[in-house]
């Protein structure tokens, strides 16, 4: 039993304990619950309830091109990762049988096994996931799943929580019929991102992302605004319509001919874009001066130009725009999808940060393996009561690029080195597949291998039998110098 230590901070309004048993939890969890809702200190209105968060998470991910581009390349990769049922002992042929039956579980449900780790890996952005399971008797009496299904973060409204914080289970709000549906712990999959917070809701990118999405929403909007005010480049037409106003008074012209006269100039203006069968001959003459000399003036009668203007600011919302985006990928991880779009950048660079990329989804990849076999895994195994020592694991590996020339760089290096892969080496085949090209034929390989090793062996010794006749004419020579 541990003394309490003596205190420097004098009273502190609290009964202090006079012992402490270490396998009690004294502390809380730092959010507080109201009937089950999560009291927020989020000062934002829009951000207040879960729903109202959820439609705006969104809506960002909809409506903003790189948010969605992200997501999207994230879960993809995500997806794209190969599942292992490890088996507990390798050694062990019940330990595969188990493992064997394990995977066909997974791979036979309703929803194919990559579609559910897709939506799982949602809690990176949305803060937390929910999805529910079901359960379903196999031909072989094999208690497997029938389904593992999301229920979405926006119907997760309350949260049964106990003293120590554990969660006992979620309320959903049907969105069917308004009614409460409670979903108990040990029948869902639930992955939270609790890294910057303990609430049950957790807090993911999302919510890092909303302040600059409004930014970004801003700028757009004033980029379009300044281009639709933009009066540079549209056409001006000049014509002297008092003179032919006054003609027509006259009666020097008609209507007919007025409308004639005028109406190619106006629907030049009205209708200019840009072909090639788009052109307008105009009248050379210009003004002349009112006085008695008549003199003409540098002014045309007839005239089109298109208005002139001072640099806007167009440039610098773009940068702006650019900026923005930026701070976005960076958020997300895929910065490296924006490299090379102003023109700079290097491969290195590239590569640096799509190794980092590829180490954010390594991390989320182990997340949800933890919680597959926390959730999923331990839950098969109890309901067909299997011994715990067969229970296998769910292990991910992610698929990574491979650069054919690079491992080529390799083998030569190593080679150079004097450590030569052999010939029929899988390695060897393994290049070949990754460059396209059709597999070898093993035997035939090690057949030509086995003809060549023969004719090299033939090679040395005929090499040796000419060094032995060399040496034997070059001794008899010196005997018979000697005699």
């Amino acid at each position: 039993m541990a003394k309490p230590k003596e205190s420097l901070g004098g009273n502190v309004g609290v009964d202090k304990p006079s012992s402490t048993n270490v396998t009690d939890t004294l502390g809380s969890l730092g959010v507080a619950l109201y009937g089950g809702y999560i009291y927020s200190n989020e000062r934002d209105p829009t951000l207040a309830d879960s729903v109202s968060r959820n439609t705006l998470y969104s809506a960002n991910l909809v409506n903003i091109s790189i948010v969605g581009a992200g997501v999207r390349f994230f879960l993809n990769m995500i997806a794209n990762a190969t599942w292992t049922v490890t088996p507990s002992d390798d050694e062990s042929l019940e330990a595969e049988e188990y493992a064997e039956i394990l995977d066909d579980i997974l791979n036979n449900m309703n929803t194919p096994w990559k579609r559910v780790v897709r939506r799982a890996a949602m809690y990176k952005f949305y803060g937390f996931s929910v999805q529910e399971w079901t359960a379903a008797k196999r031909d072989d009496g094999v208690i497997g799943l029938l389904d593992v299904e999301p229920r979405s973060n926006a119907t997760i409204e309350r949260w049964d929580l106990n003293l120590r914080g554990d969660i006992m289970g979620v309320i959903q709000r049907n969105p069917q019929d308004q009614a409460d549906i409670y979903l108990p712990r040990e029948k869902i999959v639930y992955l939270v991102d609790d890294a910057l917070s303990d609430s049950p809701e957790g807090l993911g990118i999302f919510r890092h992302i909303v302040s600059p999405a409004r930014r970004l929403q801003r700028y757009e909007q004033l980029e379009g605004y300044g281009y639709e005010s933009d009066l540079r480049g549209i056409p001006i037409a000049r014509a002297p319509l008092v003179k032919l106003a006054a003609m027509k008074q006259n009666g020097e012209i008609s209507e007919a001919d007025f409308k004639q006269i005028v109406d190619p100039i106006r629907s030049f203006v009205s209708n200019h874009i840009k072909n090639p069968s788009l052109g307008l001959v105009l009248d050379s003459s210009s003004y002349t001066s009112q006085d008695s000399a008549q003199r003409p003036s540098n002014v045309a009668a007839w005239d089109v130009e298109l208005l002139k203007g001072a640099s806007d600011s167009q440039d610098d919302m773009n940068v702006a725009i650019n900026r923005v985006n930026h701070e976005i990928a960076r958020l997300i991880g895929v910065e490296h999808l924006l490299l090379g779009a102003d023109g700079s950048g290097t491969q290195a660079l590239s590569r640096d940060k799509s190794d980092n990329f590829f180490l954010i989804i390594d991390s989320a990849l182990s997340e949800l393996a933890e919680g597959f076999n926390r959730d999923l895994i331990n839950a098969i195994w109890e309901m067909n009561a299997w011994p715990d020592d067969m229970k296998p694991h769910l292990t991910p590996s992610m698929s990574q690029f491979q650069d054919p020339e690079a491992i080529a760089a390799t083998l030569s290096d190593l080679a150079s080195a004097g450590a030569p892969v052999s010939l029929d080496d899988k390695v060897i085949d393994d290049l070949y597949e990754l460059m396209g090209l059709s597999k070898r034929d093993l035997k035939k390989v090690k057949a030509d291998m086995a003809a060549a090793s023969l004719l090299h062996q033939e090679n040395l010794n005929a090499a040796k039998e000419q060094t032995d006749l060399n040496d034997k004419g070059q001794k008899d020579v010196e005997s018979d110098i000697k005699d």
